[in-house]
């Protein structure tokens, strides 16, 4: 009988990831609340993201557990979504100056809340219009 020669981790995600084009993210510690927060910093791109989190390049590190107020810019909605979040892991960039973050959502608005659930349904979006 033949062994295999690695061991394949199954994803621990509760939500399946996806892309979302053109989409910066803002952040912040969480002082005022997140609703009457303006984008503060420099703007940092979406990986991708699911209903649970998100993952962006930060432009610095950013350690586990640290809670953060997140603005998200929508371009493709005209508008923004809001999220309370903690870093759940952060890993550099080779040869760059930035950081792989990935969050958990915390706490979001309903407005968030439906533009996330709206995203998420609508491929023809998250895929830049190819089906």
């Amino acid at each position: 009988m033949a062994r295999e020669s690695h061991r394949t981790r199954p994803d621990r995600r509760r939500y399946p990831r996806f892309p979302v084009p053109a989409c910066e993210v803002y952040y912040d510690t969480p002082f005022l609340p997140v609703l009457l927060r303006a984008p503060k910093g420099a703007k940092c791109p979406l990986v991708n993201m699911s209903a649970g989190g998100l993952q962006f390049i930060a432009d610095r590190y950013l350690p586990p557990g640290k809670k953060l107020s997140l603005f998200v810019r929508v371009p493709a909605f005209l508008g923004s979504m809001t999220f309370r979040a903690r870093v759940v892991w952060s890993a550099k960039v080779p040869e760059k100056k930035a950081y792989r973050t990935g969050v958990e959502f915390v706490r979001m608005n309903g407005a968030s809340r439906s533009k996330l659930s709206n995203i998420r349904r609508d491929i023809a979006f998250r895929t830049g219009g190819k089906k």
